[in-house]
């Protein structure tokens, strides 16, 4: 059984350092918070390497009880001690740390399939639309979502907190080469639809094949003309009121309501 450990300065340091990208893509590992995702995570069959829990609020007895696996290294802290090197404002009180993962095999099976449906991602920078985006493919059962090298870290702690646990769920590609990857779609004999607001066809008339893969583009200017070359299809939302721009995440969420119901 696992023994509770007090949490060393040292110790302290090196998690707090992966708020950082360069400290998470050095040591191959990243943070996440509260219950629920880290709940998910062990229930995906994450490894977990350590959890650090506010002793001042809860029994270590509930830690041990629920991870009492020998490769997991449980730390108490003080409340100051993990606001320090949490994320958010108010702390739930827990936080793991978990090695960074690629679902590569994943991916490449999900190509093979007869039928899927991969959300691509061009140069997503706000990491709570990178988390939004993760709970939507989540929630519609998408097969694979490809995140593009110009794209916020998945690993980023907003992001991981935003997605609610749901990047356990499903495979997730990051810091990919769309190029390359594209062209491989093509070969696999998916239909590309890029999301663009010129020159594109209403959503609400298009039938979806059974492989088919979507391009969202970044916030304020779309997807790049490098990636939009690839698209058989280009495709609209339609616009009723006066807003500039749709949310990447609910722009996501329509189109994918489209192909799945």
């Amino acid at each position: 059984m696992n023994e509770i450990k007090i949490l060393t300065k040292q110790k302290m340091l090196s998690i707090k350092n992966l708020l950082q990208k360069k400290y998470r893509e050095d040591e191959g590992m990243f943070i996440v918070e509260g219950w629920k995702s880290i709940e998910e995570a062990a229930i995906a069959g994450i490894a977990i390497e350590s959890i650090i829990y506010d002793a001042q609020k809860i029994e270590g007895t509930t830690i041990l009880t629920k991870f009492n696996r020998s490769t997991v290294e449980i730390f108490a802290a003080k409340t100051k001690e993990l606001e320090s090197i949490s994320d958010t404002v108010t702390s739930q009180g827990i936080i793991a740390v978990l090695p960074t993962f690629t679902k590569t095999t994943s991916i490449v099976s999900v190509m093979k399939q007869p039928s899927a449906v991969i959300v691509v991602l061009d140069a997503i920078n706000d990491p709570g639309n990178l988390g939004t985006i993760i709970r939507t493919c989540d929630w519609f059962g998408v097969d694979a979502l490809i995140i593009g090298k110009n794209s916020v870290d998945v690993y980023n702690p907003k992001v991981v907190r935003a997605s609610m646990g749901s990047m356990f769920h499903f495979p997730i590609l990051d810091e990919t080469n769309l190029d390359n990857f594209l062209t491989t779609c093509q070969l696999e004999k998916f239909t590309i639809y890029s999301t663009e607001l010129t020159k594109s066809d209403d959503v609400r008339k298009i039938s979806f094949p059974k492989k088919c893969v979507v391009i969202i583009g970044n916030e304020s200017h779309g997807v790049s003309p490098e990636i939009s070359v690839f698209a058989n299809k280009k495709i609209r939302i339609p616009q009723f009121g006066k807003a500039e721009s749709l949310n990447a995440a609910m722009a996501c969420g329509i189109i994918l309501s489209k192909i799945k119901l």
